[in-house]
């Protein structure tokens, strides 16, 4: 007599799709979260910026059109930037801000927030977009970093260059450090793959297929 057929693996099949529907569950919240994150942002920012020139209108007696309060407050932006652009308006800009700085409780908070527009500015800036290495903490271990100057020290008689060290997850918190000319280490990174580098915690690393030449000192 021939053996009986082994009985149907049942909990083996139930466990297997289990597993299946819980990783396309996963894959799903990986696409999706990034974009409902992304919308979410742009709807919040939308309304904030509609609502900084919504009391000009409501003054017109006009309400009820969100789009125009967005396109106002974009229009008095951009003029604010050119005013910024020449001589008079910047004074006028700097003459406001010395006004803002007297008062106790709004100067503190200013003064935060414009440092780290600055900063954000400075890194978006052609020099900062140099990524090099520096080697720390120890032999063979490379810290990444952007070069945001340089400069001549006269009395070690020695040129410098000026590194900010970012720190994951955000690129905007770190710390300068003036490092020898012949240290610094050049980097194939761009300034957006080491950007997306340090954001991700190295979850986010260049494609297979760029070329990332080997670090050369400068």
């Amino acid at each position: 007599m021939s053996p009986a057929p082994p009985p149907p693996d049942n909990l083996g099949r139930l466990r297997h799709g289990v597993r299946l529907v819980w990783g396309r569950f996963l894959t799903g919240v990986v696409i999706m979260v990034p974009l409902i994150v992304t919308l979410w942002v742009l709807s919040i920012a939308y309304s904030f910026i509609g609502q900084i020139s919504a009391p000009i209108w409501t003054a017109l007696h006009v309400t009820n059109i969100p789009l125009l309060n967005f396109v106002t407050t974009l229009l008095m932006l951009i003029a604010v930037g050119f005013m910024a652009a020449h001589v008079l308006g910047r004074q006028l800009i700097e003459r406001v801000e010395a006004v803002v700085m007297r008062v106790p409780l709004v100067a503190p908070l200013y003064g935060a927030i414009k440092q780290v527009l600055d900063s954000v500015k400075m890194m978006k800036g052609a020099q900062a977009k140099r990524v090099v290495y520096l080697e720390y903490p120890s032999e063979g271990s490379l810290l990444i970093g952007f070069v945001t100057g340089q400069y001549f020290e006269p009395r070690l008689q020695r040129s410098f260059t000026l590194v900010f060290l970012p720190m994951a997850p955000n690129p905007l918190a770190g710390f300068v450090v003036a490092v020898p000319d012949d240290r610094i280490m050049e980097c194939s990174l761009t300034f957006e793959e080491a950007t997306k580098l340090i954001v991700s915690g190295g979850l986010v690393v260049p494609p297979p297929g760029t070329s990332v030449e080997p670090p050369t000192r400068s």
